[in-house]
């Protein structure tokens, strides 16, 4: 649904493509005329997909998915714009598909035996490029963490 803020009402629109899967937990952001929606989580799997609204045509697609150079597949991640056509992702909560980013930790979470936890990644993803990259970070950075606000 879209709020339109002058008639103070929601309209339902009708998208075309393939919206990601039912999930919770995923981060979104809006990069120019492009919302973003990475990973989540559906009751039993995390996932590592990033996905693209555009918000003029409501033509969904998906971008880009969970790699080993990528970030991993979790939910409670922040997403947020980034210095023009660029999406930043940190942190989350999942499991890893690959190893530890350089600079990053992962604290794993005892209460369960599958592996799961909280992470401090950090990467980007250049729209125009297609790409994530892991650029190199300086000083201090938060824990790992989920569920958080990220704008």
């Amino acid at each position: 649904e879209i709020y339109d803020p002058y008639l103070e009402a929601w309209q339902q629109e009708a998208t075309t493509g393939v919206p990601p899967p039912g999930l919770f937990g995923g981060g979104c952001a809006v990069v120019h005329e492009s919302l973003l929606w990475y990973g989540g989580y559906d009751g039993k799997s995390w996932f590592g997909t990033l996905h693209q609204l555009n918000t003029t045509t409501l033509n969904w697609e998906e971008l880009h998915q969970c790699t080993p150079q990528g970030p991993m597949a979790k939910s409670g991640c922040g997403l947020s714009s980034f210095h023009g056509n660029k999406a930043a992702l940190f942190g989350g909560y999942g499991i890893p598909t690959g190893p530890t980013q350089p600079g990053s930790t992962f604290t794993r979470d005892t209460r369960f035996s599958d592996g799961n936890g909280w992470t401090n990644e950090f990467h980007l993803f250049d729209l125009q490029e297609g790409v994530w990259s892991s650029p190199p970070t300086t000083g201090s950075r938060p824990p790992p963490c989920a569920y958080f606000t990220f704008t």
